[in-house]
């Protein structure tokens, strides 16, 4: 089980900024830090938290025909499974507006079927979009998936990001 940071969560994001970065330079200076990796996998398992809560949401919205609620949550779950592999896997993610942008485009490039899933998210991304804003009487007719296809799409990306960092971190999600 990963180490909880001795600090608050944000407070660890803001003063490492790049754990990635501090853990080598630690290192370079005789002074390696295994903790860091831990408390990086821990701040990872509050995002991915987050996106298995959205998931939860995405469907209860999907069993209640909620269909913008349902667009919106599913987006919410693959984005925060993104950011917890970009945070982990490169050492640091944007905690601004900008993030959601790169949520397709900074997937791992080790991801599995990046380049699928990064259409998929800026997909979903496209959904959650006009659904949160658009309320036109042709909103609905614009909208390549279902809200069940945006449910599965983001199931299946929680689940592909669940694996993927279990298996190059070790078991820990």
């Amino acid at each position: 089980m990963p180490k909880q940071p001795p600090i608050h969560e944000l407070d660890f994001l803001k003063a490492v900024a790049n754990h990635g970065e501090w853990t080598r330079k630690l290192i370079s200076v005789g002074c390696p830090s295994p903790d860091i990796l831990e408390f990086a996998k821990f701040v990872c398992g509050c995002w991915f938290k987050l996106a298995e809560t959205h998931l939860d949401e995405a469907q209860k919205a999907l069993s209640v025909n909620a269909e913008r609620s349902v667009f919106s949550r599913a987006y919410y779950a693959a984005y925060n499974a993104s950011k917890a592999a970009r945070y982990l896997v490169q050492g640091w993610v944007s905690l601004h507006g900008d993030d959601h942008g790169k949520a397709s485009t900074n997937l791992p490039q080790d991801f599995p079927n990046v380049a699928q899933w990064s259409q998929d998210m800026i997909n979903l991304y496209e959904h959650r979009q006009r659904a949160d804003y658009d309320n036109w009487s042709d909103t609905s007719a614009s909208n390549t998936l279902t809200p069940a296809d945006a449910v599965t799409k983001a199931r299946e990306f929680v689940e592909e990001t669940r694996g993927y960092l279990n298996g190059k971190f070790g078991a820990f999600l």
